[in-house]
Formats: structure tokens, C-alpha cells, sequence
């Protein structure tokens, strides 16, 4: 007698350990992503600010005017490390789709 697919192990325990490690492969480079993203928009929205790294840590007294180019892919960095954790939550919460 013939076994169905669905009652046929797949692997060892009856776990598919192929398909958890792609979601951890998947989950790992999105965390990497996000991250630098989120990373890259504070560092491009520090540029200018005061106590930066280019006058050896002391304060200056004057703030910097931050460059449009700076500020403009600061915010979009950040944007697209919310999207990306919106995305996320989206994926997990079953009642969003």
C-alpha cells in the first residue's frame, strides 16, 4: 500500500531542516539589511551636527548646516528600515492579510 505525501517524513524527526535553515538564511541577511540602513541614516543625519570626529571631539559652538543630500538619504535610510520591519510584522501577523 501506497503512503500519501503528507503522512511521509521529510527528513530526520519529520523536520524539512532545508527550509529552516533558508528562513534563517532569509531572517539573518534581513536583520544585515535593516540595520545597515538604519545605521547608514543616523550616521548621514550626524554629518553636521556638533562634537563630530573632524575638530578632535571638543564642541564647537556653532552648529554645521547639514548638506540637503545628507538629510534627504538620512530620512530615506530610515525609511526603509521602518518599511522593512512594517514588511516583517505584516509577514508574521496572519489577521494584516
Amino acid at each position: 500500500m501506497l503512503k500519501s505525501a503528507a503522512s511521509a517524513p521529510i527528513g530526520f524527526l519529520g523536520v524539512d531542516w532545508g527550509s529552516i535553515a533558508l528562513v534563517f538564511v532569509v531572517a539573518l541577511v534581513a536583520v544585515v539589511v535593516i540595520v545597515s540602513f538604519y545605521s547608514l541614516g543616523l550616521r548621514l543625519l550626524a554629518h553636521g551636527s556638533p562634537g563630530g570626529s573632524e575638530n578632535n571631539g571638543a564642541l564647537k559652538t556653532t552648529r554645521d548646516q547639514r548638506p540637503l543630500g545628507a538629510t534627504v538619504g538620512g530620512f530615506a535610510c530610515i525609511a526603509v528600515g521602518v518599511l522593512g520591519v512594517l514588511y516583517g510584522i505584516y509577514l508574521v501577523i496572519p489577521g494584516f492579510h
